[in-house]
């Protein structure tokens, strides 16, 4: 792998990790913004290749970041070498830096659908789990806060950083809520009505990519019939053909027992993958779908997808 693509692949994981997707997409588009307001260089003519290999670098990332690349797949679109010699020197910037905010803007306009969408969901009376630190699920979830609906909130504890995120959202809103480890969630099942998740991406082979741990919890509400709602905007579709478990990392470290002279392996996986079918609905910004019509959206998506960026007909 190329020495920059392998540096901004590790920056961009540590990024996601911390704010999720949603908001790794709309850092880097900021970012863009006020890295363009300072380029030097006049010409148009002089940022298009440089543009050109940053496309490049975000497009080859390992993994891919579906939402980063639907949304730089339109800026190539936009700003190809025949644009760049059509376009008067001095009006370069003002029409480069109008187009990626007009992006941001529709951005967080299909944020705001989706939660709008999320309304359908019968909450009222509900005690809600959520596990990872999806900000569209804690979105979804102070929306109905705030349009007076009544509901608990039941906190999968994991991760230290997240599971205090949740914590921190869930009492700013002035949600009830309680934490309880992920690891002893079956002491309080029959208690639980539906649980939220927010994902990674959405791979064509149907499989959502989720924090890691999500894939046991939904499995054990799943065998008991509660209801599991996924939460995603569409632009983080991978509209390409997956690899075998390549959004998935393995972090090895060397640990030695904190009391005998033992040294051992911890491996740790970055995500999870659960399959479409085991989400009872998935709320989007176009609706909320069920597992055959979100795989038929996908399938619609990826053949505009193709068309528009002149790669043919995906293969099956």
């Amino acid at each position: 792998m190329d020495k920059k693509v392998e540096l901004v692949s590790e920056l961009l994981r540590e990024i996601e990790v911390d704010l999720g997707a949603r908001d790794l997409a709309d850092l880097v588009l900021r970012s863009l913004v006020d890295a363009i307001t300072s380029f030097k260089p006049k010409e148009f003519m002089e940022f298009c290749p440089q543009f050109d290999r940053l496309v490049n670098i975000i497009v080859n990332t390992e993994p891919k970041f579906g939402i980063l690349n639907y949304h730089f797949a339109k800026l190539k679109r936009d700003f190809n070498s025949e644009y760049c010699s059509s376009l008067a020197d001095n009006k370069w910037r003002r029409i480069v830096l109008k187009r990626i905010k007009t992006i941001l803007s529709e951005f967080r306009m299909q944020a705001e659908k989706l939660t709008k969408h999320s309304e359908e969901l019968d909450v009222e009376g509900k005690t809600i789990l959520i596990h990872d630190h999806s900000h569209t699920v804690q979105d979804a979830l102070i929306h109905y806060k705030n349009m007076g609906r009544k509901f608990k909130v039941v906190i999968a504890e994991q991760d230290y950083d997240k599971t205090h995120d949740n914590i921190e959202k869930m009492h700013e809103a002035g949600i009830e809520f309680q934490v309880v480890p992920s690891y002893m969630l079956s002491h309080i099942i029959e208690n639980i009505d539906m649980l939220f998740f927010g994902a990674l991406t959405l791979k064509d082979t149907m499989d959502f990519v989720l924090n890691p741990g999500a894939h046991g919890i939904i499995a054990a509400l799943h065998v008991e019939k509660i209801p599991v709602y996924m939460f995603m905007n569409t632009a983080k579709f991978s509209l390409w053909h997956s690899k075998p478990r390549g959004e998935i990392f393995i972090h090895k470290h060397k640990r030695t027992h904190y009391k005998k002279d033992i040294e051992y392996d911890r491996i740790k996986y970055s995500h999870d993958r659960v399959p479409a079918e085991m989400f009872y609905r998935i709320v989007t910004n176009e609706g909320v779908l069920t597992s055959e019509e979100i795989q038929k959206l996908f399938e619609k998506k990826l053949k505009q997808y193709n068309i528009a960026n002149g790669n043919g007909v995906a293969k099956k």
